[in-house]
Order: C-alpha cells, then structure tokens, then sequence
C-alpha cells in the first residue's frame, strides 16, 4: 500500500513538472512576440525609410529648343514710313532741358541731348530724337508724330501721342499707361493702319497702354507686351525673347523669333494677317524657335500655323537605388500636356510593362548612374504673373517622395544644378 503512495506521488510530480515546462514555453513565446516581433518591425520600417533617404538625384542641365535664337530682319529707315513727318525737320525747337508748357512747332532733341516733357506741356508739331538722345515724356502731350533714330532712350509714361510712333534703332524703349496714335491716322508700313513701330535689337517694353491701330516690333532682343489694348494687328517679328501677355488685340502675328510666350491674350478677330496665303486668319504662327502659348481666347478657326513650346530637363541618378518620377509640375501646376523621356547611356526605357527606346509616359525610371532626358510640352497658366516673366518652375517628384526643382530661364537655361531633397517626412527614423 505504501509502494503504491509512493508511485502515485511520484507520477503527480512528473506531470506537475510537465505543465511547467508547457507553461514556461508559452511564456518564453509570449516573450519573443512581445520583443522580437516589433525589433523585427522596427527594422524593416527602418530598412524602407533608409531606401527612401538612400534616393539620391539631381538636375544636369535645362534648356529650351536648341537655345532658340530668332532669325534676321532688316530694321526699317527712320521716316521711311510716315513720309508727312519724315527723320529731319526743316525747322524746330531744340530742347536741351524741359519743356513745361504749350509749344506750337517742332521738337528736336540733338544728339546726345537730353529731353524732359511735362504733364504740363503740349508740343503741337512733331517730336525728333537723334542719336544717342534721351526723350522722357511724363503726362505730356504731343499732337504730331515722333521720329527717334539710333536714340538711348525714349519713355513714354501717361502720354498722350496722335500721330504715328516711329523707333528705330532705340536702345531703350518704356511706355506705359500711354495713348498711342490717337488721332486713329492710318499710316502703311508692311501693312496699313501703323500706329507704332519698333525695330531693333533692344530693350522695348510696353504696359497698360491703349493702342488705336498696328503695332510692329522687329528685331528686338528683350520685347514685353503686356496688358495692353491695340486695336489693330500686334506683329512681333525676329525678337530674340518675346513676352505677350494678357493683351487685347485684334490679331496677333508670330514669326521668326527666338523664345516668345503668348498667354492670357484675348483676340477679338477686328483685323488679320496681311500676307497670302494667310490673310485673314487672327493669329498667324510663323517659324518661331520655341513658343510656349496658353490661356488665350482666340476666334474658332482663326489660328494658321502652330506653337511649339517644348522644354528639356536632364535629371541624374547619383543615388544607389534606382528612381522613380511619378508626378511632374511645370509652374506649380501637374504636367498636363506632352511627356517623352529616353536614358543617356542609350539603353531601352522601362515603360510601363514593356521596354522601349524613347518613353511617352509617366513612370519615369531611372536606373542607377544613368541619366534621364525628359522632354516636356508647356503651356503657360492663366492669372497674373510676375514682370518681366523670364523663367518657367518645375518639380520632379519620386515615389519616395523625394524632389528636385529648378528655375529655366528664357536667355540663360538651367539656373542651377539642385540636389534632390525631401517632402516633409517624419522623423524619426531619420538615415
């Protein structure tokens, strides 16, 4: 009886001893799921982000279509084109100075001469600047034409002028908030009804001015035409950078320039192109270098030719992981007109599911050391701009949600080479 006690205790201690065993296994496990799980996590989280600050690009170079440069163009003879007032007057008053008050005649200013007209002065004759003059007019009046030829300056600001403009050659050219030939004379020059014309390579701007009949400007190196009303043709020929900006007109003609903007314009159709086969049509694209267009209310119908405005950002992977652009803005705005992409080192692109030489489409891939050539049309926004406008903003995004931005200018390019960065991400981890 006694040997039997002993066995039962002895197989009550041994299955006692087995439970323990079972409950110090489920609490060694407890133990690893509670510690181990989450070290794991944490390292595979840590492993993800570091990928992600791993991404590493940046901007090569930018440019516009084959640094667009406009064509030649031979700049008109000062008084060729309103013979009435012609380039030398027979007899008139030289300003050396100021002039304040009401003066019937002519006005020359000499060479090299400096010439200020007042609000409170009305020249009734003509005005002459010769070369290396300098014509301010500040609220002041002239009830005749104006003749400038291989002039520093002539400004024009709140002016009033009846007859035609005629600037050739002039070094400087600001008008704003003037009235231009409001006598409404029509003057012929390539075509009739001229109220101004420009050529020459300088600087020529124009703002918030009203304008009664044409408007030619040739051979300009800097042309700005903004927010103005011309009530007749706005010719913009063989200008190395052309801006025209939320304008009024009745027609517009491009051609031959280097890099010219056209945006936010209206065109009411009031008048047309001159030359066949083209006549008639309100917005003429001739073979302009690049073109960016945009936000225009234009007559259906009424355009002839087109506006190519293609830009080209080379972006490099100098990362150890490859690259992934997944949305592309151009002006804060998402890229929504053409995309095509294709790799430096000449290997296929990955497009989409399938490998090709020149890609259409978003993804853009960039393996690791090479070089992405990205090729993107523009349009330009709608809404006021800064002036003079003379740079185009674009964002490259990756899925890790890296970027790179840059600044192309219309006359120099890329502004700089920029390193990739980071969107704003949470930290820590943070390597």
């Amino acid at each position: 009886m006694l040997s039997d006690l002993r066995r039962s205790r002895r197989g009550v201690a041994t299955i006692i001893a087995e439970v323990m065993m079972v409950l110090i296994v489920i609490l060694l496990s407890a133990i690893v799921y509670v510690w181990v799980v989450p070290a794991f996590t944490s390292q595979a989280s840590k492993d993800n982000a570091g990928a992600a600050y791993a991404e590493k690009f940046e901007t090569v170079r930018a440019q516009f279509a084959n640094n667009a440069v406009s064509s030649p163009e031979t700049v008109a003879p000062c008084g060729s084109q309103d013979t009435s007032v012609g380039c030398a007057p027979s007899s008139y008053l030289t300003c050396g100075g100021s002039i304040t008050s009401t003066y019937t005649g002519n006005v020359l200013v000499p060479v090299n001469g400096v010439c200020l007209i007042t609000a409170t002065a009305t020249v009734n004759g003509n005005v002459y600047v010769y070369s290396g003059g300098n014509l301010t007019v500040i609220g002041g009046t002239i009830n005749g034409g104006l003749e400038a030829n291989s002039a520093l300056s002539v400004t024009l600001q709140n002016a009033k002028v009846s007859g035609f403009t005629g600037l050739y050659n002039v070094q400087t050219v600001n008008i704003s908030g003037s009235a231009l030939n409001t006598s409404g004379q029509s003057i012929c020059t390539d075509a009739c009804g001229g109220a101004l014309y420009a050529g020459g390579r300088g600087y020529f701007s124009m703002t918030n001015t009203n304008v009664t009949g044409q408007v030619e400007n040739e051979v300009g190196h800097n042309t700005i035409v903004n927010n103005n009303h011309v009530s007749g043709r706005l010719e913009i020929e063989s200008a190395d950078l052309g801006q025209i900006i939320n304008n009024v007109v009745g027609s517009l003609d491009l051609d031959a320039n280097g890099t010219i903007v056209i945006a936010g314009n209206t065109v009411t159709g009031a008048t047309g192109c001159p030359a066949p086969p083209i006549a008639g049509k309100s917005v003429c694209y001739g073979s302009n270098a690049w073109c960016g267009t945009g936000n225009n209310q234009i007559p259906t119908g009424q355009t002839n030719g087109s506006c190519i405005g293609n830009v080209e950002v080379d972006v490099r992977n100098t990362g150890s992981t490859p690259v992934t652009f997944v949305a592309v803005y151009m002006t804060n705005i998402p890229l929504a007109a053409t995309l095509s992409w294709h790799l430096a080192s000449g290997n296929p692109t990955q497009c989409g599911n399938v490998q090709l030489a020149t890609c259409i489409q978003l993804p853009i891939i960039i393996p690791v050391g090479d070089m992405a050539e990205i090729t993107m049309g523009w349009t330009a926004p709608s809404g006021a701009f800064p002036l003079p406008w003379n740079y185009i903003y674009f964002i490259f995004v990756s899925s890790h949600q890296n970027y790179v931005d840059g600044y192309l200018y219309f006359q120099q390019g890329l502004g700089m080479p920029l390193q990739s960065r980071l969107e704003q991400r949470i930290c820590p981890p943070c390597y």
